[in-house]
């Protein structure tokens, strides 16, 4: 039997979650969650515990590698242990709540009473009509399905914007750099400007990158340029580097770090700047964009993070994510929830 504890939410988060549990109470099909990237899944929690209590089928869809958000969630607000992390398709499914992946997902031939598709905990990989096949492949005719996402997957069905995370902070708008300069080769002089201010500020910059080849040409002429402004300067290539390299960076100051893994998300870094090179390239989505800017952020006690898009055109996506955090930061004063 499953025991829901007192959970203790932030007042915006309790008025979505009760949001989301009347909406499962009633005869939408389909809703959008729309929240800042990497928020937490407390809010599904209060929905999901009325599912299992009712001995109904729950999928959760998430491509989190470590530390699942709903796995923690559960554990700290319910006594529910009854959950199963699917790591390959075929095994049983005989739990209530089934938590796995996208590519695990696609393949199961099971339907479920709810599913909760969250692209907001791990970088976006998908497109918005992909997700909406794969969801369709596990719903029956009574299923509710519900999107969490920087915006609606689902057009014209009903949204709930979370506007805010717990720290109640803006997004940090991000700028963007258009230059003529080949930054295959050589650093536009006003990125070295900003990467000298973030050092001088005694702040890191992480330098996001497309692929493993950007990754060795911006390194090295970064290396060339800038050995003046930082005796820490690295790289890290997905899936082929060392992780201590990574967490090397962690634990310095006044690093500069060039990688094309985008999973190193830098929230829980402090003083950390964020640039993204070829921000027009087109694995650099609107919502990959918006998801990496969204490591850094401004407060009363480090006002000073930046996100700087750096491009040789203009990018529909690098325009897109822009919007998408001024609306964010636009709704969240407007409802009266940030600080600063």
């Amino acid at each position: 039997m499953n025991s829901l504890k007192k959970m203790i939410l932030t007042e915006e988060k309790e008025r979505v979650s009760n949001s989301i549990f009347n909406w499962s109470l009633g005869f939408q099909k389909d809703l959008n969650v729309i929240t800042l990237p990497h928020n937490s899944a407390d809010i599904f929690v209060k929905a999901i515990s009325r599912y299992i209590k009712e001995n109904k089928k729950i999928l959760y869809i998430t491509d989190e590698k470590n530390n699942i958000q709903l796995i923690e969630n559960i554990k700290d607000n319910t006594e529910y242990r009854g959950y199963t992390y699917l790591r390959n398709p075929q095994n049983n499914l005989d739990s209530n709540l089934v938590i796995t992946n996208f590519k695990i997902a696609e393949k199961l031939e099971d339907k479920f009473d709810l599913i909760i598709y969250d692209e907001i905990n791990s970088i976006p990989k998908y497109e918005n009509k992909d997700i909406l096949n794969m969801v369709d492949g596990l719903s029956h005719s009574s299923s509710k399905r519900v999107f969490y996402s920087v915006e609606s997957v689902l057009p014209n069905k009903r949204e709930i914007i979370l506007p805010v995370k717990d720290k109640k902070a803006p997004m940090v708008e991000p700028r963007d750099i258009i230059t003529r300069i080949d930054i295959n080769k050589d650093i536009p002089y006003v990125v070295y400007d900003y990467l000298k201010w973030s050092i001088n500020n005694n702040r890191n910059v992480l330098i996001y990158v497309p692929n493993e080849e950007k990754v060795e040409k911006v390194y090295k002429y970064i290396y060339r340029y800038c050995a003046d402004l930082s005796n820490s300067i690295s790289f890290y290539v997905k899936d082929k580097s060392d992780i201590k390299i990574m967490m090397n960076f962690y634990q310095k100051k006044n690093a500069v770090m060039v990688t094309d893994e985008f999973n190193i998300f830098s929230e829980g870094l402090t003083n950390t700047d964020i640039m993204v090179y070829f921000a027009n390239n087109r694995i650099f989505s609107h919502k990959i964009l918006t998801h990496l800017c969204s490591g850094v952020t401004r407060t009363e006690k480090d006002p000073k993070g930046e996100a700087i898009f750096v491009c040789n055109e203009k990018s529909e996506n690098v325009e897109a994510a822009k919007v998408l955090v001024r609306n964010f930061n636009k709704e969240a004063w407007e409802m009266g929830f940030l600080k600063i």
